[in-house]
């Protein structure tokens, strides 16, 4: 398959902005990635929420030897044109579909086994979430293998770091990233 991937439009946003705000983020995630991986081997790699895969995506080209599952509700009111066959043939033009895999799965909820990633990532979804986002937190806690992370790019309030300090081991905030508003930063938890 030929082309480019499309990886949707972020709120309030035109097509063009959201292709430079993802620049960015591929710049910050790399950053974040490379703060942990001399630490562990990361071989099991959950996406939560993952839209059209563009972290998947992103979490595959940097950690070349992972198989990455994304979950997603696919055509929620957050990302209305979310659709699990748009992710699939991103990833297919990234030559990734061999170790990225999407499911129909909502992260409030658990779906898979205690201590079985390496590493969870999650960009611009918590918020969404309401007060199940607490619950989704914990979720994340348990599928994580004792020593993996989660690394989580989003708009954090107070109670929200504070959940996540409190259920994580250790944590790196990063702030400040080009083009994503004063609110925004990426946390670097670990089981």
């Amino acid at each position: 398959m030929t082309g480019s991937p499309h990886y949707g439009t972020y709120h309030h946003t035109t097509r063009e902005q959201s292709e430079t705000i993802r620049s960015a983020l591929r710049v910050a995630f790399n950053e974040a990635f490379a703060c942990i991986n001399h630490e562990n081997a990361v071989e099991k790699i959950l996406d939560a929420g993952c839209g059209l895969g563009f972290l998947s995506e992103q979490a595959a080209k940097f950690f070349t030897k992972s198989s990455v599952i994304g979950v997603d509700l696919f055509g929620s009111k957050s990302l209305p044109e979310g659709d699990l066959k748009i992710a699939e043939q991103n990833m297919q033009i990234e030559g990734l579909k061999e170790r990225v895999k999407f499911i129909k799965s909502d992260i409030a909820e658990k779906n898979f086994e205690e201590n079985y990633f390496d590493l969870i990532i999650s960009n611009l979804v918590f918020h969404n979430l309401g007060k199940a986002r607490y619950r989704a937190y914990k979720n994340i806690r348990d599928m994580l293998k004792t020593g993996g992370f989660f690394v989580i790019g989003d708009f954090f309030r107070p109670k929200d770091k504070e959940t996540l300090k409190g259920l994580f081991s250790t944590s790196f905030d990063k702030g400040n990233i080009n083009q994503m508003p004063l609110q925004y930063s990426i946390m670097i938890l670990k089981k």
